[in-house]
């Protein structure tokens, strides 16, 4: 039991200092080219979207030094896509049409006020901090989307997109049994399956 003990503390320990490196590193970039990068990644994710059939694709809506995501919600709706977006319910991430009023939570993060269950979503955007060649992704620490992606599985589930600058991949992401895993990245750089 100590080892186990061990292995989560240092797990903790690894994924907050990448965290700490990478949001430093994601801050540091300067305006002009963080909207660049959200630009063409939006462009990027829109053509996996129309190739991948999504019609009903959820979305965070970005903050502080995450990558954009207004570019991409406007191309997706542009594409005919229903879109939503998190809305947290007690410790719990659902997610709700984006339409009429937004409302902060406790974070600070806009949410819709209503309550809506989306139809079975097609592709879902996740937020990241970093993320991995093998999909593995880091967040921000409050476990909501990895908890999220946990839930028994439809007989088909939404493609999982980690959407990021190119400048928070890392040569491998610290990760436990229960994080998420991701099935495409996004970056201004491109898209890229995970195999």
């Amino acid at each position: 039991m100590t080892a186990q003990a061990g292995d989560t503390t240092s797990l903790s320990a690894r994924k907050a200092a990448q965290r700490k490196a990478l949001r430093s590193s994601r801050r540091a970039l300067p305006p002009s080219q963080r909207r660049r990068a959200a630009l063409r990644a939006a462009r990027h994710l829109a053509r996996l979207a129309r190739a991948a059939g999504a019609r009903h694709v959820a979305a965070y809506l970005g903050v502080n030094e995450e990558i954009d995501t207004a570019p991409l919600l406007a191309l997706l709706r542009r594409q005919g896509c229903r879109l939503y977006v998190p809305r947290l319910a007690g410790e719990r991430l659902r997610f709700a049409p984006l339409r009429g009023t937004l409302r902060d939570n406790r974070y600070g993060i806009a949410e819709p006020a209503g309550a809506a269950r989306p139809p079975r979503l097609d592709l879902i955007v996740l937020p990241l901090v970093g993320f991995d060649a093998a999909g593995r992704r880091l967040g921000m620490g409050g476990g909501y989307y990895d908890r999220l992606l946990a839930r028994p599985r439809p007989s088909r589930r939404p493609l999982r997109v980690g959407l990021a600058f190119a400048a928070q991949e890392l040569p491998e992401v610290a990760a436990g049994a229960g994080d998420a895993r991701l099935d495409a990245i996004v970056t201004e750089r491109g898209a890229r399956r995970i195999r």
